[in-house]
């Protein structure tokens, strides 16, 4: 491991960021059905725009527009036309969890790869991702691949950071807005795959900023959560939805739903007195192909 990752491993210890199975029980949380309307003008308008709350040159400012603000206080599930297109829940886990998944994801950061995105998605900040996918390396590997070849012992201890942070992401979502898990289910039906598989790929940020985009993922929905480090209490970094006229004010220890092939990016994020980090699951096309492409050769092996 290098410093970087020393050290957080060893503020992790000596902070006790300990949990326990109780910890990662669902809390009851009060929502409110939040309902919206399709906005195709908003959708056209945002797709491949940067947003900001100011008026910053080349950017949309998103408080001047027609687009509604879900403030930091308020767990909503976003609904149109009786369908849940959205959601966002506050406060979702115990302060020990928070710490725990902060480490977590800043681990995550630190030992993978970053990823470059396409010319359709204009963005700014770090995004690794952990998760099955196909790789054009030799010999070929199915995961996305880390800074440095880790011995066994290393390579176990990330596997799992990745795979809890993926799983509780999923369980989270499924338990609040039970529609996010309905496409991953029917993909791990479809390839008979075990209940305890990992499906889908977990994409860790800091600071991370995107133009309005769609993702033509194999999975309906995406899950993320957030964590803040500093004082981003008044910041403007909204998570922006315009294809349903809304945008979300978004804060530390909240669980935040989207549909994949809805228009979505993020505002301008004033990094100035702290940093942000998020989480989200979702299940893209590269992966299900790594995956569905590992399960045809298991297939092929174990009958020839």
């Amino acid at each position: 491991m290098n410093n970087n990752q020393n050290s957080n491993l060893f503020n992790s210890w000596s902070n006790k960021l300990k949990i326990t199975p109780k910890d990662l029980e669902f809390r009851t949380k009060q929502s409110k059905d939040l309902p919206v309307i399709y906005r195709e003008d908003l959708k056209n308008k945002y797709l491949g725009s940067l947003v900001s709350c100011s008026d910053l040159p080349g950017h949309i400012n998103l408080l001047e527009d027609d687009i509604g603000i879900i403030k930091k206080n308020h767990s909503v599930i976003l609904r149109c036309n009786g369908n849940p297109v959205g959601a966002v829940i506050r406060n979702a886990a115990p302060t020990s969890v928070l710490k725990h998944f902060g480490a977590k994801i800043k681990v995550t950061l630190e030992s993978h790869h970053s990823i470059k995105r396409g010319a359709q998605h204009v963005s700014s900040g770090k995004m690794v991702a952990y998760g099955t996918r196909p790789n054009r390396t030799n010999p070929p590997t199915h995961s996305y691949s880390y800074k440095k070849v880790l011995d066994p012992h290393e390579q176990r201890v990330y596997d799992m950071d990745g795979n809890t942070l993926g799983k509780w992401l999923f369980e989270y979502g499924k338990n609040y807005l039970p529609d996010t898990a309905l496409s991953y289910e029917v993909f791990k039906d479809n390839l008979n795959l075990d209940d305890d598989d990992f499906i889908g790929a977990v994409f860790c940020t800091k600071n991370y900023q995107a133009a309005g985009h769609v993702d033509k993922d194999r999975s309906e929905w995406a899950i993320g959560y957030v964590y803040d480090e500093g004082d981003l209490n008044n910041n403007d970094g909204y998570f922006f939805y315009p294809e349903y006229g809304v945008a979300i004010e978004l804060t530390s220890n909240s669980i935040w739903c989207w549909l994949t092939q809805a228009v979505h990016g993020t505002a301008e994020l004033n990094t100035e007195s702290g940093n942000r980090y998020t989480a989200v699951l979702t299940l893209t096309e590269r992966t299900a192909k790594s995956i569905e492409n590992r399960k045809k050769k298991k297939i092929t092996e174990y009958f020839f």
